[in-house]
């Protein structure tokens, strides 16, 4: 029975001596990623939402935890130079907004990286966001929303235009006319299905003619708007 106890004894002593050793093995891994100092880490911004314009781009964030955050610092590459910004924020006791203009920027797609820092420089990991910026090549490629019939009442002395169905980022349309008063009038009609719709021209002057152009927003969260060209037309 003894010579049983001292095996267990010198089995337990050499599971004993491998934990150790194991441990110190890997303190000694984590110290060397700690020898200039232990790393802290600032909460990140949360809720990143892009906002595209016409050669211009938004961007908004939420500052929910970690009231050490001071300041918000946005790299992205235009060009294949990478530029950024920075933001000093003041932090309340509720869920803070942040938010970044970008103007003069090309027409293109870019990653903004986006952190965050406490007083003392210490950072976020990255928190990033796609946003594509629109100019010149998308606006040339904009037609107007297609004319199916367009009729004239003489009792009512109206003219109403039916369009064709449009997609999804056409969002209205612009009529401008003179009425039978010699006044100019300007009519948005709001684009709210695919299907076709219909606009009432009241006080037209039968056989006038009328200029509408289409109105764009190639994205729900868009900040500018974009138009087609002019085009004319009669009423009947």
């Amino acid at each position: 029975m003894r010579v049983r106890k001292y095996s267990i004894y010198g089995a337990m002593l050499v599971i004993s001596s491998a934990m150790l050793f194991a441990c110190s093995k890997m303190n000694a891994t984590y110290d060397e990623f700690i020898k200039d100092g232990e790393v802290i880490y600032i909460a990140k911004v949360d809720s990143v939402t892009a906002y595209p314009g016409n050669n211009r781009m938004g961007l908004s964030m939420l500052l929910i935890s970690d009231p050490r955050i001071s300041k918000v610092k946005i790299y992205w590459s235009a060009g294949g130079q990478t530029d950024s910004t920075e933001k000093a924020v003041q932090r309340t006791d509720n869920i803070d907004t942040v938010r970044f203009l970008f103007n003069k920027l090309a027409e293109g797609t870019y990653t903004f990286n986006i952190y965050s820092y406490d007083k003392a420089g210490h950072r976020s990991v990255k928190n990033d966001v796609i946003g594509t910026v629109y100019g010149e090549r998308y606006i040339a490629q904009l037609v107007n929303r297609t004319i199916k019939s367009g009729t004239y009442n003489d009792v009512a002395q109206s003219a109403t235009i039916k369009w064709f169905g449009a997609g999804a980022d056409v969002i209205g349309q612009e009529i401008i006319y003179t009425d039978n008063l010699g006044m100019q009038q300007k009519v948005y009609a709001k684009h709210e299905s695919a299907a076709d719709s219909t606009v009432v021209l009241p006080v037209y002057i039968k056989g006038n003619s009328f200029q509408y152009r289409t109105l764009y927003k190639p994205d729900p969260n868009a900040i500018d708007t974009f138009y087609s060209n002019y085009e004319y037309r009669q009423v009947p």
